[in-house]
């Protein structure tokens, strides 16, 4: 009997897109349908043990309610991991967007993105059209927003070695400063114009900046993840001491560890162009 309710709630995930992590499980089993069972009974349903359609409404109807549930600290492998920041929300990704990881990882390095949009909720509705993902997306407000369980593989690299080996966050930030009005507009104030980014050699049109609470949110979330995982405080470098603004072999191959930037494992990518990495990491390394 249990073999069977573990196979249909598997195609039922399939068919319906939900997953074991709404009801807090990791896998397939007995525990997913003694969890199941109980939110059935919660909540009116038959006590089957089985995702079908009216438990499946049910499911989303709650996730959506507990969607953006603001938090004290972010999620690592189910287990809640105190954060000293003001502002947390969990707001996480839907299935087929990432992988979602059984045993315990250990990430070895953090990729630093900047989404290309206007504001965490847009990054996200992107994020899912194209079934990638990130871990965490810091807004505008300094708000930090965790799209997914540390635990899972993120989609966010462009490369799998690296997706397998790390975590993403990435940076409100819609780059182009024809968006600077906007954001005046939305009424977080003058964002950061920046006009001497050189990445990969070539020196960049004027773009988009980070406003200091995103970076002081930032700061905080490295620490965090860093001191959990043991990470260490380390960033791409030149011979002396500086930030290498291009390609980190090491770090394309996911034998680094440490704080990266995008454009550290492609020529293709500039993001996070102008992020003063190496003294975010050096303040952190001497706190």
């Amino acid at each position: 009997m249990s073999l069977f309710k573990i196979l249909y709630n598997k195609r039922s995930s399939k068919k319906y897109g939900w997953s074991p992590s709404w009801l807090g499980m990791t896998g397939f089993n007995e525990d997913l349908i003694s969890a199941i069972t109980c939110f059935q009974k919660q909540h009116g349903l038959d006590t089957d043990g089985l995702v079908g359609p009216a438990t499946h409404r049910r499911l989303e109807t709650n996730r959506e309610a507990h969607q953006r549930v603001r938090t004290t600290g972010i999620l690592c492998n189910g287990k809640h991991v105190p954060l000293d920041w003001r502002s947390m929300k969990m707001d996480l990704l839907k299935p087929g967007t990432h992988k979602e990881v059984k045993n315990e990882r250990v990430p070895t390095m953090i990729v630093t993105h900047w989404d290309a949009a206007l504001s965490a909720a847009s990054c996200k509705k992107i994020l899912e059209k194209r079934n990638i993902s990130t871990h965490f997306v810091i807004d505008n407000d300094g708000t930090i927003f965790q799209l997914l369980d540390c635990n899972h593989i993120g989609w966010h690299a462009g490369n799998r070695k690296v997706n397998k080996a790390s975590i993403g966050i990435d940076f409100s930030n819609a780059y182009y400063t024809r968006y600077g009005t906007t954001y005046e507009k939305r009424g977080f104030g003058t964002r950061p114009t920046l006009t001497d980014s050189v990445v990969h050699g070539r020196k960049l049109k004027p773009h988009l900046g980070y406003y200091p609470v995103q970076i002081e949110a930032y700061k905080k979330l490295v620490l965090t993840l860093c001191s959990y995982y043991d990470i260490e405080f380390n960033y791409p470098m030149r011979e002396d001491g500086t930030l290498l603004t291009g390609v980190h072999d090491p770090a394309v191959k996911a034998n680094f560890n440490g704080v990266v930037c995008h454009y550290h494992l492609t020529r293709k990518k500039i993001d996070t162009a102008g992020l003063p990495l190496d003294t975010i990491i050096n303040e952190l390394k001497n706190q």
